[in-house]
């Protein structure tokens, strides 16, 4: 019986790699070949799939990069988060600002000015006073339901509290504007020059900006200082991303970026962190000097320890092959025109703006919005944090998702993962409108990590998607897209405030204008995005034939031009 259940010698022929140990284990349970095999099959498929894992990236990087470039990408991670904590300083502080400067609406706040005694009451705070309608008109009064001791004195005014239209144009489109349209110069003069000495000078540049705007006195002081943040701030991607490019080889390079990136997340929790805190012991004012001079002290460490690298480019890549070709401008501007003008990628740069733009809005509005209940210490307490982990995950997650879903199902397959990602990100975003601390807070975790999925994922459709020879050019404009149209959304709040006011207060007014300019944009993005979808199939069958149309009918027009001036030498 022993022996029948033991493997025969044309059994063991057949399986010549099995370990002597597994033989043994054969030999005598007899069934041991199953859990055996499955756990080859198990580790086989780990294998296979191990650049999937999520992290493996980044340790591959940390293998095989070296040290000194780890440690150029730690110096960029660096000036790119203050390229974030400057650009988001301004949302975290302008409720302290308004009052100083004068600007933004006026609304119904406690008297700095007011009285030693009232000022030393256990009820004198933020919440002290309220708007109330006396004789068909709004009058500020001490709010009767805390306390009825200064009824009649000057415990609380009118003044300005620097939100409002005129706060909402300040952030958004005095910055969003400018920002993408200087950043198509500085791409441009990436390719030229050396790009660490052209990124350090941007440094210096918004930094010195975001310095002096704490030496403001007039709202038009902040105008001008906030364009020149957003003129300086768009040279450190292009230059960053440059260099980075030639520090790390093509299969490191997507780990490299995403570690980069993170400085987006980072950037914004630190001005929770800076804004707050500062706020609470100094001013406004000092956070905006201690931003821009950390900045300038970063500056010299940059140009004297980043090397600049040497510009390298595979042979045999996409890049290569169109520099071979050399396409004039004329030829890139029309494929390009070409490439964004079919119907799905139309409406997919439509669908990443309406997204965007729910991100800027919320960025631009969380502060204000939970100041009407909360502290600065108690928001500084969750949103120091809750960006950096819950937007970091998502942006991760999201790219690894959306390589496992492409594999074997095509790139259309990242759309699903956009628009399953916002839909279900949606209730979470408006949960941190309607809940109760402290899960209005939290509620902004599962938003973040599931929310933020879409941003990797939609460049890698246009990486994917996009022409090879104008690959460059594609994200280029797409982000242009996005940015111009997510940035200056943010000024929809105050008028759909204002028509909400008219039969609700100003907090549930502020409260349904963020409900219908935050978590419904995801919902509409991710509206849009699976109308691209659907859109792409035409795209897919048109680019081919639309792609080679272009270039031959550009290449043609250029030959006839070459040799009409000979033809008409001879004539003459």
């Amino acid at each position: 019986m022993s022996k029948k259940a033991a493997p025969s010698w044309m059994e063991e022929e057949k399986r010549p790699l099995l370990s002597s140990t597994q033989k043994v284990n054969e030999d005598v349970y007899g069934e041991a070949e199953a859990p055996v095999r499955q756990q080859n099959s198990l580790v086989s498929f780990v294998t296979r799939n191990k650049e999937k894992i999520p992290g493996y990236g980044m340790w591959t990087m940390v293998r095989r990069s070296g040290v000194y470039p780890l440690y150029v990408l730690l110096a960029l991670l660096v000036v790119y988060l203050f390229n974030q904590l400057d650009r988001y300083t301004l949302p975290i502080v302008t409720t302290s600002m308004g009052p100083d400067l004068r600007y933004g609406d006026k609304t119904c706040q406690v008297n700095p000015d007011a009285n030693s005694t009232i000022r030393g009451h256990a009820n004198f705070s933020s919440s002290l006073c309220t708007s109330d309608a006396f004789q068909h008109k709004s009058v500020c009064v001490v709010n009767s339901t805390l306390t009825d001791d200064f009824y009649n004195t000057t415990a609380c005014r009118w003044w300005w509290s620097g939100t409002g239209l005129v706060y909402q144009i300040l952030a958004g489109p005095v910055f969003n504007n400018l920002y993408p349209l200087a950043g198509v110069f500085t791409g441009f003069i990436a390719d030229f020059g050396n790009r660490k000495v052209f990124l350090v000078i941007s440094l210096v540049f918004w930094s010195l900006a975001t310095g002096l705007t704490g030496f403001a006195e007039k709202f038009w002081h902040l105008v001008v200082l906030r364009a020149l943040l957003a003129i300086g701030a768009a040279g450190c991607s292009p230059f960053a991303l440059s260099i980075l490019g030639d520090y790390f080889p093509k299969e490191l390079r997507g780990s490299a970026l995403g570690i980069y990136y993170f400085g987006i997340y980072i950037g914004y929790s630190l001005a929770f962190s800076i804004g707050n805190g500062i706020v609470e012991v100094l001013n406004w004012r000092w956070v905006f000097f201690i931003s821009g001079l950390a900045g300038i002290a970063v500056a010299p460490i940059v140009l004297f320890t980043v090397k600049e690298p040497q510009r390298t480019v595979a042979k045999g890549t996409p890049e290569t092959t169109a520099r071979e070709e050399k396409l004039s401008f004329r030829q890139r501007f029309f494929l390009l025109a070409v490439t964004f003008l079919m119907p799905g990628m139309f409406v997919l740069c439509i669908a990443g703006g309406i997204r965007n733009a729910g991100g800027y809005v919320w960025a631009y509005n969380t502060e204000i919005f939970f100041e009407n209940f909360y502290t600065k210490d108690t928001i500084n307490r969750f949103m120091s944090w809750i960006p950096l982990v819950g937007g970091s995950l998502g942006a991760v997650v999201g790219g690894v998702i959306s390589d496992l879903l492409v594999k074997g199902r095509g790139t259309m397959a990242r759309i699903w993962v956009i628009v399953v990602s916002q839909i279900a990100a949606a209730p979470f975003a408006a949960g941190a409108l309607f809940l109760p601390y402290p899960w209005c807070f939290l509620s902004l975790i599962p938003s973040n990590i599931i929310g933020e999925m879409w941003i990797g994922v939609a460049s890698a459709i246009i990486v994917d998607l996009a022409p090879a020879k104008i690959r460059t050019a594609s994200l280029a404009l797409y982000f242009f897209i996005i940015t111009v149209i997510g940035g200056n959304f943010n000024l929809l709040v105050e008028p759909i405030k204002q028509g909400f006011s008219h039969h609700f207060g100003p907090i549930t007014s502020l409260r349904l204008a963020l409900l219908f300019t935050f978590p419904a944009l995801y919902v509409i993005g991710a509206a849009l995005f699976l109308l691209s979808y659907m859109l792409m199939q035409i795209d897919l069958k048109l680019k081919p034939n639309a792609e080679t149309h272009v270039l031959e009918s550009l290449q043609s027009s250029s030959r006839r031009k070459r040799e009409e001036p000979p033809d008409l030498e001879r004539e003459t």
